[in-house]
């Protein structure tokens, strides 16, 4: 039995160092394990952590973590699957407590092939596969994904504010209806200062988007969330899909503001570019920040002119076509170079 303890106390000693270095802060609280329940880590963890502190279903995971301790949850590298609250199997899971949080035991990159990845293959609403409503929490090594339910056509709705996604794949879509759909918006932000960090955000297979959707959703009274070196990917073969559907009700401070991101519409060699990158659906809103490190590829507009002094643009590197910067037209857009 004492050697038993002393192999416990031993992992969660090396549990709780990896969650600091991982997170960047310490201490960190309670430190929960979440498995497939089956898998080789399963098997690996089940003598080595508490019985109390090993689940096999996030809801389980995340009603055990304790607000405002800093409470670990680490995401063995394999597939999960998602129930929500209380194991529901139609409702979704909302993360409604502060500075808790999730982490996926496996590094992953910014190409969006973290391991530690959820799904569901139930039959849903369209509701969000996880709402966070809550405010400092960090979620960070993750892949989330859609179902196999046509309805299912939104991943993460943050409500709450001051929350932290590094490292984060938002893997959608992956079913040809959901693409398809006007509703389809995997990726819904109406709260505030909620910070992006080598996130990517679209496509993660070849399932194109062929309806009149976007993969951000801007909404709300939302202010200054920061998206930095994250990357907006899809692939469509027609025009009038969007990146970002911009419609806050924000009037004083930036919506948002985006540092070194890359928007890149794949799309066949005989299709058309976008023909804008975004769509202002409210004329309250107050700017959106790019800086200048900022490219659209495959687009011929970032907005329409009406909306256009709404955005505003890092100076440097700025094409020094003034007429070109009162549009909109050709900053940050992807260009052929001029040979000779």
């Amino acid at each position: 039995m004492f050697v038993r303890r002393k192999s416990y106390l031993e992992m969660f000693d090396n549990l709780n160092k990896f969650a600091i270095q991982q997170l960047g802060f310490g201490p960190v609280g309670e430190v929960r394990m979440l498995t497939n329940g089956s898998s080789n880590s399963h098997l690996y963890f089940r003598d080595k952590v508490y019985e109390t502190n090993l689940h096999t279903s996030v809801w389980q995971a995340e009603a055990a973590m304790v607000t405002q301790r800093n409470d670990v949850m680490l995401v063995t590298p394999e597939s999960h699957t998602w129930l929500g609250d209380a194991g529901a199997t139609a409702i979704t899971l909302t993360w409604d407590k502060q500075s808790t949080h999730m982490l996926g035991m496996d590094v992953g990159g910014k190409g969006g092939y973290q391991r530690a990845r959820f799904s569901h293959a139930v039959v849903w609403t369209d509701v969000a596969l996880l709402t966070v409503s809550g405010a400092a929490n960090t979620f960070k090594n993750l892949r989330f994904t859609h179902g196999v339910d046509t309805h299912d056509h939104t991943l993460v709705d943050i409500t709450g504010s001051g929350n932290n996604f590094i490292n984060v794949c938002f893997a959608s879509p992956l079913l040809a209806d959901q693409a398809a759909s006007t509703d389809y918006l995997p990726v819904k932000v109406s709260g505030s200062h909620n910070y992006f960090k080598d996130c990517v955000f679209g496509t993660a297979n070849a399932c194109y988007r062929e309806g009149i959707n976007s993969l951000l959703y801007l909404s709300g009274s939302g202010q200054f969330n920061i998206f930095e070196d994250c990357i907006f990917t899809d692939l469509s073969d027609i025009t009038t899909p969007f990146f970002i559907n911009w419609a806050s009700t924000e009037t004083t401070r930036p919506n948002a503001v985006f540092l070194n991101c890359q928007f890149i519409h794949g799309r066949p060699a005989t299709s058309g570019n976008f023909v804008y990158a975004i769509t202002s659906t409210s004329h309250t809103n107050n700017r959106l920040f790019f800086d200048n490190r900022c490219t659209f590829v495959n687009v011929d507009d970032i907005i329409a002119t009406g909306s256009s002094a709404k955005i505003s643009w890092g100076g440097a590197g700025a094409n020094p076509d003034t007429g070109a910067i009162a549009d909109r037209k050709q900053l940050g857009i992807a260009q052929i170079p001029v040979v000779g």
